[in-house]
């Protein structure tokens, strides 16, 4: 694993909640307030609770199994698994993200491949 990925890994990982959330609650000011936050690029999973804008209770959706792909000489990440406590916003999480190929740009694949490299994790897609 090169230095510049042990790094960003490094920084992924350890970046602290506080930070993290004050960044995003700049982005969603007026949408929502995330009020917890955590990745873990080792097992591969995130978790985030927000609560939306007029809303009491707040949202918590897991996503979990990333795996990088390379298909027609593209490389895409997928997600496997997501989960919230809400059935609505499963069904959303479910068509809108689930096994969605998403493209991983050019300038980035490498990096991404390390971040997520294990056995199955750079598998070719038939």
């Amino acid at each position: 694993m090169s230095y510049k990925t042990t790094l960003v890994k490094m920084l992924l990982n350890k970046t602290p909640t506080k930070m993290v959330l004050w960044a995003a609650n700049k982005k969603l000011k007026g949408v929502a307030e995330l009020i917890d936050f955590s990745f873990d690029s080792e097992e591969r999973t995130l978790y985030a609770e927000m609560v939306l804008q007029g809303e009491d209770e707040p949202i918590n959706v897991l996503l979990e199994e990333f795996s990088v792909i390379t298909h027609e000489e593209r490389y895409l990440l997928l997600i496997h698994k997501v989960q919230s406590n809400r059935p609505w916003l499963d069904g959303f999480l479910n068509k809108v993200i689930l096994e969605r190929e998403w493209k991983i740009p050019d300038s980035q694949i490498e990096l991404v491949q390390e971040l997520f490299d294990s056995d199955n994790s750079d598998q070719e897609e038939n």
